[in-house]
């Protein structure tokens, strides 16, 4: 039998393997290699994004300390415009790029006031004295002649009502008595979050929306964006927020005809006096303390004038009209006078004037000196006012200089008067005595603002608020009541400042307050407005459109 052979197999080399491993790992590490760089061209655009987006914040914040400087130059040359200033506040470079989308700017702009679809923004700043400041509501409260209640006042802003308006007084009163329709801290402490009434003087205007009945819907309106002009979403009803009545009209809210930071330094601006106090015209009990400060400032007449108004009064004026001493001024008075006298009863004259003598009356506003007459134990006749309204271009000039040098205040600063060249008539019918007559007589006066443009200017030689009268707008008697009230300027300035590039890249918006009532100025409130949108059209901001 023939052995069996032993068959062996074997194995042959797979050729090919290992080229394929190879080329799995190669088309692996290239993906891996493509995902990285992917990765990081991605983080390369991020961060040249946030990039961007950090200049754009730097540009608008850089655009904010500008208007601060902007506003303290006005301080030392009253040709300065804030108003309206393209070649100021349009458009302003921050470098020099030969690229546009390298090219980083800034607008400082005020939202249209008129609401007009397709209106553009002014360049420059507005007056928070353009706004009715909540804060005065108590003075109608207060008001003993009743001449008119605090809702009557404010009845004019858009949805103000009764109720709301009880509310406001008792949230800035002192006391804990809710009114009618009104609340106290007793209702808001019962509150999810709880918190109390201020009972003091709002500090900020966004306070409103603690306040009963004040949603955010009144508080901010249809100007969704703000940006002062009517969108599409803000007139397309309940489409898109916000909601609105779709009636071709952008209905501003609260926020746009209120303020608690409209306030007046009291200082003069101009002349050898420039930074000093002004004089107050109803300094002291005693007329002694006023003559010679007016006489140094102006003349021995004018300064005779005022100084007889204060111890005998306008003889021309009504019971009603001639601003008396209180009980407790009078007193106080004669207690200075004994001391001032003595017992001899020694008098201090000036211009055959009698400066011990317990005074009368009191100035109410400077207008009160136009047209007065007022009579002195040292002459037959009545010495009559040199501030004659016969005269319309000399009084205008003669209250210029009067504005520029006295007041009728003691305080530091005046608080809340409206500045009649720029409120809106919701706001002017605020005021004690105004009418809707007189208050559409103001707007008519003014530059006109159609669609597609803006007023570039404020009513021009409108320099003092006696233009109401050498205009024709009032009669004496109405500017002399709406005198306390009435100014045509203001030292706290708000507005938006947007940073942007030519090309591409984020936009920047911020909105802001500044308080010029002091050296230097002081930015006292800053919100950034860039969740909200751009807010503006590029062709308003890109220089194509002035």
């Amino acid at each position: 039998m023939k052995p069996r052979r032993r068959i062996t197999h074997v194995s042959k080399p797979r050729r090919g393997f290992a080229l394929l491993v190879v080329t799995v790992v190669v088309v692996l590490l290239t993906l891996a290699a493509a995902s990285f760089m992917n990765s990081m061209v991605t983080e390369k655009q991020a961060a040249m994004m946030f990039g961007r987006d950090v200049e754009a914040r730097m540009a608008a914040e850089s655009a904010v300390e500008f208007a601060a400087c902007q506003i303290a130059l006005k301080a030392t040359d009253k040709e300065v415009d804030l108003y309206h200033n393209p070649n100021t506040f349009y458009n302003h470079a921050m470098n020099e790029s030969e690229l546009p989308k390298g090219q980083i700017r800034f607008s400082i702009v005020v939202p249209n006031e008129t609401g007009i679809a397709g209106s553009i923004p002014r360049s420059g700043l507005t007056s928070e004295n353009a706004r009715f400041n909540i804060n005065r509501l108590m003075e109608f409260d207060q008001d003993t002649d009743e001449t008119t209640d605090p809702y009557t006042a404010i009845s004019f802003i858009p949805n103000m009502t009764e109720d709301i308006t009880n509310a406001i007084l008792d949230w800035i009163d002192s006391d804990e008595t809710a009114r009618v329709g009104g609340a106290e801290s007793i209702t808001y402490e019962a509150r999810a979050v709880p918190y109390s009434s201020r009972n003091a003087p709002m500090e900020s205007i966004d306070e409103l929306l603690q306040i009963q009945g004040v949603t955010p819907a009144l508080f901010y309106g249809e100007d969704a964006n703000r940006n002062g002009t009517l969108d599409p979403n803000e007139d397309d009803g309940a489409e898109s927020l916000p909601e609105d009545d779709a009636d071709g009209e952008l209905d501003l809210g609260f926020r746009d005809f209120l303020t608690v930071s409209s306030r007046e330094r009291l200082t003069a601006v101009t002349g050898d006096t420039k930074g000093e106090k002004k004089i107050n015209i109803n300094s002291g009990i005693l007329a002694n303390s006023v003559y010679d400060p007016v006489e140094e400032a102006f003349d021995a007449d004018i300064a005779k004038f005022i100084t007889a108004y204060r111890l005998t009064g306008n003889t021309k004026a009504t019971s009603e009209e001639q601003g008396k001493l209180t009980i407790e001024q009078a007193e106080v008075a004669k207690l200075i006078q004994d001391a001032v006298t003595g017992e001899s009863q020694q008098s201090v004259t000036r211009n055959g004037l009698d400066l011990t003598k317990l005074p009368e009356a009191s100035f109410r506003s400077l207008y009160d000196l136009i047209d007065a007459e007022v009579e002195v134990e040292s002459s037959t006749a009545a010495l009559v006012s040199p501030f004659q309204s016969s005269d319309p271009a000399r009084l205008m000039e003669q209250m210029l200089e009067l504005e520029d040098k006295l007041t009728y205040l003691n305080d530091e600063f005046i608080d809340g008067r409206i500045n009649i060249n720029m409120a809106p008539r919701e706001v002017l019918l605020a005021m004690p005595s105004m009418t809707e007559a007189i208050a559409d007589a103001i707007i008519d006066k003014r530059p006109k603002a159609m669609a597609g443009s803006v007023a570039t200017t404020t009513p021009a030689g409108r320099n003092s608020a006696v233009w109401l009268l050498t205009e024709g707008v009032v009669d004496l008697p109405t500017l002399k009541r709406l005198g306390p009230w009435l100014t045509v300027g203001g030292d706290v300035y708000s507005f938006q400042a947007l940073g942007y590039f030519d090309e591409d890249g984020p936009t920047t918006r911020i909105e802001a307050i500044i308080d010029a009532t002091k050296s230097p100025p002081r930015i006292i409130f800053q919100r950034d407005l860039t969740m909200l949108g751009r807010g503006f059209e590029p062709s308003l901001l890109d220089g194509s459109i002035k």
